[in-house]
């Protein structure tokens, strides 16, 4: 049965530097589960599992902010204010306890949040994690970091397309044209993200974490070579697998993906009670 996308609602809140663009659905039953998303696209690669999971609890998945139809942030925000708009915007919204599932950039606002309200947070699920030593981080950095020359010519326009297109194990028009309108809105977001990201110290602040961790990947994500190490350094966090799907096997392995997360929330759940 083809699912009526009027069921996922798109709104705005109001924060005092600017509004957050998220989407969400009709469920009021259960405990929610917020949605933060990789970089450069926006809330709508969580669409597919939103469909699906429509009537399982309440969903609410932010843009970033410097994505999507969210404010746009000045100077370079570290993850710290990254995380302060995403709690702002959980709190305008009158949620308490919560779930998160989070895919590259958005676990790292993630784990930030969790670190910050360690008993609100009832479980992480982190698709795609940059577990780093700092000269790993260093090197990232070089890469991501030259902005994108917006030229007359637009060639710009054919690099972040043929760019886009290489991260997907094979062409899907859908999901690369989806991915490319995100990278083209988000110019300057994805370079302000991505410096944050480098600057976090992410491997030391999620061995501070106490609430349940699942961590996945795909097996042809960036990071899923990262999988073993977290493995042996946290012996209580989750470890996962999905099948190829490159850096969206949120949007490809939805079903897979749902399922996982499913069970873990569920198992989640029933330790905090």
């Amino acid at each position: 049965m083809k699912v009526n996308n009027n069921l996922i609602k798109k709104s705005y809140l109001s924060l005092p530097i600017g509004q957050i663009h998220y989407r969400t659905n009709n469920c009021e039953d259960g405990i929610p589960l917020i949605l933060l998303h990789r970089t450069p696209t926006s809330s709508i690669m969580y669409e597919p599992m939103m469909k699906e999971m429509l009537d399982d609890r309440p969903l609410y998945a932010f843009d970033t902010p410097g994505f999507g139809s969210s404010f746009n942030p000045k100077g370079y925000p570290n993850m710290e204010n990254y995380r302060d708009w995403i709690c702002e915007s959980i709190e305008a919204l009158g949620i308490d306890n919560f779930h998160i599932y989070a895919h590259h950039t958005g676990t790292h606002i993630a784990a930030e949040i969790a670190n910050i309200w360690k008993d609100r947070t009832v479980s992480l699920m982190l698709n795609g994690v940059a577990y780093l030593e700092k000269d790993e981080r260093e090197s990232f950095k070089k890469m991501t970091s030259s902005g994108i020359e917006q030229d007359v010519e637009g060639k710009y326009l054919l690099e972040t397309f043929e760019l886009i297109k290489s991260l997907f194990p094979s062409y899907d028009s859908d999901l690369v044209n989806t991915e490319f309108l995100g990278a083209i809105r988000s110019i300057k977001g994805r370079e302000q993200a991505f410096a944050a990201v480098w600057d976090q110290d992410f491997k030391s602040l999620i061995k501070t974490l106490s609430t349940p961790i699942m961590v996945m990947s795909a097996i042809d994500d960036f990071f899923h070579n990262k999988l073993e190490i977290i493995k042996d350094d946290l012996h209580e966090v989750e470890i996962e697998s999905l099948a190829e799907s490159g850096i969206a096997s949120t949007e490809i392995r939805t079903t897979e993906t749902v399922q996982l997360i499913s069970l873990f929330m569920k198992r989640a759940e029933i330790t905090k009670a």
